[in-house]
């Protein structure tokens, strides 16, 4: 039954059995979502964007939310590790539930995505292990985008708050 259904959720995923087998035998808590922080730093109506090593496509820098820390604290260490850019996180622009949205490709676990609002407080470009280049870029001029990670939605998003810091959070 067990192996029965491992390769059903393989199918479905359309992923490997290899990357099925066992993916939850490290959990013995209640299983929980993994949280996910994104940054929008905005400098002369651009956006900062990182080139993620994994992939080679550009993402609002961020990554996985840490234990140890608050997520305001993950997100201006995320924004600095990346880009080597500091920044201080102004606001929670929004909490969406990644299987609600068209983020590519789709993942066994579910994941809870915060994008921050956040100004920029000092330092220069200096891209870090995840990454091999920041740049900031057109709002009309985005390139190829890493859809695991950034959607052109989450970017027009912030910019909304951007320009407007009194609307409401979004959350699914």
């Amino acid at each position: 039954m067990h192996q029965l259904a491992l390769n059903l959720l393989a199918q479905q995923l359309d992923e490997s059995l290899e990357r099925i087998t066992g993916i939850y035998l490290p959990e013995k808590g209640y299983p929980t979502p993994k949280i996910d922080v994104r940054a929008g730093v905005f400098r002369h109506g651009e956006v900062l964007l990182v080139r993620e090593t994994s992939d080679g496509c550009w993402s609002l820098p961020g990554g996985w939310g840490d234990e140890h820390d608050s997520p305001k604290g993950c997100i201006e260490r995320e924004v600095l590790e990346e880009s080597g850019y500091r920044v201080n996180a102004v606001k929670l622009v929004s909490v969406k539930d990644r299987h609600l949205h068209p983020y590519t490709p789709r993942r066994l676990e579910r994941i809870y995505k915060l994008f921050f609002l956040c100004e920029l407080s000092g330092g220069e470009a200096q891209p870090g292990i995840e990454t091999t280049e920041v740049a900031f870029f057109a709002l009309d001029a985005l390139p190829t985008l890493s859809l695991g990670r950034t959607l052109k939605a989450d970017i027009t998003l912030l910019d909304q708050h951007l320009r407007d810091i009194g609307l409401p959070t979004y959350f699914d």
